[in-house]
């Protein structure tokens, strides 16, 4: 009985065996519960869409300007004792930025103090009389120019907010009467770009005209034109045209401007837009594909109607608008609905 109860019981402890064994061979290891580590997006650069260059347009290069660009200098001759600023440094009105000791005063010391007797008499004289009113700006400018031109130290103020352009003497410089010690740029001025054009440019060309600025490494300025050279300058058939900046921001005298001037009454619509050759993923003929990403940072893949390449990149007829931003640079690498980590926007 003992036996035939034993043997009775055998399949079942077999079958609990082979259970509990197949639950053990079944439990997952640490290993492989961990997920393999996503790779990172790519990163892409890209480029907004703007028209391309109207054709009716007006290609002129200049260079950025003060529309006042004063040159500062002694009234006297003497030697430069000392330049209190440099250049690119931002001056008030009024300070100082350098003084003289002047070497034609006079040989006898004495006729010397005397001559600056009379003429701080004769300045404090028409100080009061201008006061009072009964002198004009000019008398006093004569009467303080002449006491200036009697003293031996001769101090150099700036007359106008601004920023030092040049710096064109040396501290212990001999310098001659008005010889330029410093430029100025007047910021109160406004700043200008400088462009030439010419003749035939010139005859559609009038004050007024809204104008298109590219200067290397910044945004896309805008600017109108305030003043046209009424001759070549020497009389080689260029003309000067004066173009005032919308919004300087921190433009620097000297930089180079490219400047797209639209005449008045020409076409001025945008029907094509300009976008680097680098963008095409795809071309045949006069269609081409890209990727343009939005603000969720995802590639999306848009089909282009193409019209050829200009010196500015591919000119797109279809296919794309205003504003749009076409991934670049490693738009190669990319396929549709990929999210990507956009350099600079």
């Amino acid at each position: 009985m003992a036996g035939k109860a034993t043997w009775a019981g055998w399949p079942g402890a077999l079958m609990l065996g082979v259970v509990l064994t197949m639950a053990g061979c079944s439990q997952p290891s640490q290993g492989a519960t961990a997920k393999p580590a996503e790779e990172p997006a790519p990163l892409v650069e890209v480029v907004q869409v703007r028209p391309a260059s109207d054709p009716n347009s007006i290609r002129a290069s200049g260079l950025v300007a003060f529309k006042r660009e004063t040159s500062l200098s002694f009234p006297a001759a003497g030697e430069v004792a000392s330049l209190l600023v440099d250049v690119g440094d931002r001056v008030i009105e009024g300070q100082l930025i350098a003084t003289m000791r002047r070497t034609s005063v006079g040989a006898d010391s004495a006729e010397a103090e005397v001559s600056r007797d009379v003429a701080q008499r004769n300045y404090d004289r028409v100080k009061r009389l201008f006061d009072a009113g009964a002198a004009a700006q000019a008398d006093l400018d004569t009467a303080r120019l002449a006491l200036e031109r009697t003293r031996d130290a001769i101090q150099l103020k700036a007359p106008a907010k601004g920023i030092i352009l040049r710096r064109a003497t040396e501290a212990g410089q001999m310098v001659a009467a008005a010889q330029a010690v410093y430029s100025l740029g007047e910021e109160t001025s406004g700043v200008i770009v400088r462009a030439s054009a010419s003749a035939a440019d010139m005859a559609r060309v009038t004050v007024g005209d809204v104008v298109d600025l590219e200067i290397k490494e910044r945004p896309p300025l805008t600017g109108k034109v305030t003043r046209l050279a009424p001759k070549s300058a020497d009389d080689t058939g260029v003309f000067q045209i004066e173009i005032q900046v919308d919004q300087p921001a921190s433009l620097r005298s000297g930089e180079v401007a490219i400047a797209r001037i639209r005449p008045a009454g020409a076409k001025t619509e945008a029907t094509a837009f300009t976008i680097p050759a680098l963008a095409l993923t795809d071309a045949r003929a006069d269609q081409g594909m890209v990727y343009v990403v939005g603000a969720d940072n995802v590639a999306h893949r848009r089909a282009i109607q193409t019209a050829g390449i200009t010196p500015d990149g591919v000119t797109v007829l279809a296919g794309l608008a205003e504003g749009d931003y076409v991934i670049t640079r490693g738009a190669a690498m990319l396929r549709e609905g990929q999210p990507v980590r956009v350099a600079k926007r």
